[in-house]
């Protein structure tokens, strides 16, 4: 056989491969009942697929049409049918690594069966290419010999020519009507078929320009390589932005490909077109201005035009890699201090209503009060089951807000409990403790405690405060905070004990709730409960101990003191734990008014409480320091931006927790705790008369 002979083979063999690639593609894509079987239906899979299902018949239909015109076999044709085995070849590698992780079902084997017959189909071409001679590049491009076609059959193309000459001229140009004029096509033809959802217009747009900006992304590699549309006549411009642009057009699809995993990295929800839309616009902002910089630091020539340039590109490349190194960080399993108790650790939620209740801080009148508590109990020793999750679901939303949520934070999902999920309680009756959170915060960031109180025998309740928390989750939905519920002016008395009244009515109703809970009620004694709370929490433990004629003591967490319990006094026991020069102990050096108010009404608190009041302050804490937050990843210098002290983060938690549950136990189980006696194993306690 004849070079040229075999040549016109291997065209034939790729034309049939296309033809089946085409065929089994198609199937699985296009067709309902089949696509939902198929295994790379999904992303990344289904990008590469998008791609490749209007590139390889496009290719196959341009060789045949070229070949029919009189186009030598070993000349641009040979180059294209390489292009076109390729696409293949990486289709069937996409589509094979979908299938990595199992197949399940009849349906299945038979489509991976199919894509077995694809892929042995390019093995025959891929041997007679690999034989033909180099390809070289013809003296006409490919619209030219697609116009010499229509012309022989009847087509009138004088216009066309026209046209194709003016496109020759601006081939981006022409590259971005091409691409938009298939994108637009394909998305009507989605609109007719399985409709664009609620919003169909902002769906057509999303479709049409994320579409037109792939297939550009495609077209001008694949013109560079194959001539498509050659220039009129060459041309010397600047390519610094050119460049750039394009490599902000390639991010596209490959942010869109992986922008779930994306999505994990950065904790970023995708809930919406605008969601990706956004995240999308970022990472291709990114790679346009990183690769303008590159382009036109290697185009300068002067020393000090590239020092100009390499400078802000030094900056990029830096901050660029301190992302990444922190998007990294941020993703690494971090397990919470390990619990000291004798129990195991279960953990449940529940989502309460007080119909008694109107709810005053809601952004609509007349709501009653609704509340999501997170239970934490003690199990037998032992027992197994699947870890409970730090946030689950909408409560990984919990972010700190900061201009960028979740930067430089430690990811939630990362972030390992010790608590089993929904397993069987201990047996036995357990004390009940109520913790309040601080303004702002949530439930989940005082798992540490909780889970420590819970192994030694104590129910834990915590509740959070519907429209003061920053992010709360009822009935699967995230609940944001109101100008009621989180005011402005919170340090002045009037609007703190307003708001005190809430939260005092919130703790009282958990307290009595959890005793008519169907899990919880044969083995929780709720007859004496412990408040206890940080921030503002502590003063709602305080005022509920006050209120709550049964309430066996408060803990106080760093907490300004309010309410009325301030002018009343305390007749349970209390006790008090502060950060290292925190007012609140009533012993501080007040720098403000505000510090010295805060002072203040702690010794009147003291002087006016019949019970004994224990006050402790931890060196080296700030006001996080009794949170999660002390052990969760803050990168620098989001670090400085959080209350957090120099104490270990671990430690200052054991430190705190010791002395909560040695006060809890003697308030009520009256066993003699050490540390309230006198016994400070810990140099950084400084106790207080």
């Amino acid at each position: 056989m004849t070079v040229e002979r075999a040549e016109a083979v291997a065209l034939r063999w790729c034309t049939a491969c296309a033809g089946l690639f085409t065929a089994v593609i198609l199937l699985t894509t296009q067709v309902r009942a089949v696509r939902a079987y198929s295994p790379w239906h999904q992303d990344p899979y289904d990008v590469v697929i998008s791609c490749t299902e209007l590139l390889v018949p496009a290719l196959a239909l341009a060789i045949a049409v070229r070949a029919w015109v009189g186009r030598a076999p070993s000349g641009d044709l040979l180059r294209g049918a390489r292009v076109l085995l390729a696409a293949v070849g990486a289709t069937a590698a996409t589509c094979w690594a979908s299938v990595v992780p199992g197949v399940r079902g009849w349906q299945q084997h038979l489509l991976v069966a199919a894509l077995a017959v694809v892929t042995l189909s390019a093995v025959p071409p891929a041997v007679a290419l690999l034989r033909a001679r180099p390809a070289t590049r013809a003296d006409t491009d490919w619209v030219e010999d697609l116009l010499t076609a229509a012309e022989r059959v009847g087509v009138p193309i004088v216009w066309a020519r026209r046209f194709a000459e003016v496109l020759r001229r601006h081939r981006l140009v022409a590259a971005v009507l091409l691409a938009t004029a298939v994108s637009g096509c394909l998305a009507l033809g989605e609109a007719v078929g399985d409709g664009l959802g609620p919003r169909p217009l902002q769906a057509a747009a999303f479709r049409v320009v994320v579409g037109a900006v792939l297939l550009v992304a495609l077209l001008i590699p694949l013109d560079a390589h194959l001539g498509l549309l050659g220039p009129a006549r060459p041309r010397r411009r600047p390519l610094v932005l050119r460049a750039a642009l394009y490599g902000a057009a390639a991010s596209v699809p490959v942010t869109l490909a992986f922008r779930a995993g994306i999505g994990r990295l950065l904790d970023y929800p995708q809930e919406t077109l605008g969601d990706v839309t956004r995240l999308l616009a970022c990472f291709a902002g990114i790679v346009f201005l990183v690769t303008l910089l590159v382009q036109a630091f290697r185009t300068r020539r002067r020393r000090v035009s590239r020092v100009l340039v390499g400078l802000p590109l030094a900056l990029v490349v830096l901050v660029a890699g301190y992302l990444g190194v922190v998007t990294v960080r941020r993703v690494l399993p971090q397990d919470l201090p390990a619990p000291t108790g004798e129990y195991g650790v279960g953990r449940t939620m529940r989502e309460w209503t007080d119909t008694n209740r109107t709810d005053t801080l809601a952004p609509r009148p007349g709501l009653p009060r609704e509340l999501a508590v997170w239970i934490w109990y003690p199990t037998s020793r032992g027992t197994r089951g699947p870890r409970a999750p730090y946030t689950p679901g909408a409560w990984a939303r919990q972010h700190i807000p900061t201009p960028l949520p979740g930067l430089g934070e430690g990811s939630f999902a990362s972030v390992r409990t010790r608590a089993i999920d929904g397993v069987g309680p201990a047996p036995g009756r357990f004390p009940l403790i109520v913790l309040a959170p601080g303004m702002g915060l949530n439930a989940p960031v005082f798992s540490t405690l909780a889970q420590d109180l819970a192994s030694h025998g104590y129910v834990v309740a915590s509740l959070t405060p519907t429209y003061s928390a920053n992010l709360t989750v009822l009935r699967g939905h995230a609940v944001t905070s109101t100008p009621a519920g989180k005011p402005d002016d919170i340090d002045e008395e009037e609007s703190a004990d307003r708001l005190l009244d809430v939260w005092t009515a919130d703790a009282r109703f958990v307290a009595a709730e959890i005793a008519h809970d169907a899990r919880m009620a044969g083995y929780v004694d709720a007859g004496h409960p412990v408040y206890a709370g940080h921030s503002f929490g502590g003063a709602t433990a305080l005022q509920a101990c006050h209120d709550d004629p049964s309430c066996a003591g408060a803990v106080d967490l760093d907490g300004a003191v309010h309410g009325s319990v301030v002018r009343t006094g305390l007749r349970a026991p209390a006790l008090i734990v502060g950060g290292e020069n925190s007012c609140i102990t009533g012993a501080c050096r007040a720098a403000d008014p505000g510090d010295q108010g805060m002072s203040d009404r702690t010794r009147q608190l003291l002087a006016k409480s019949t019970g004994p009041i224990w006050r402790y302050e931890i060196a080296g804490t700030g006001h996080f320091n009794f949170t999660d937050y002390a052990v969760i990843y803050l990168a620098a210098p989001i670090r400085a931006l959080f209350p957090l002290e120099s104490i270990d983060g671990a430690r200052g938690l054991r430190i705190q927790d010791a002395y909560v549950i040695q006060f809890a136990d003697q308030v009520t189980r009256h066993r003699a705790s050490p540390l309230l006696a006198g016994d400070h194993p810990y140099p950084e306690v400084r106790v207080l008369p």
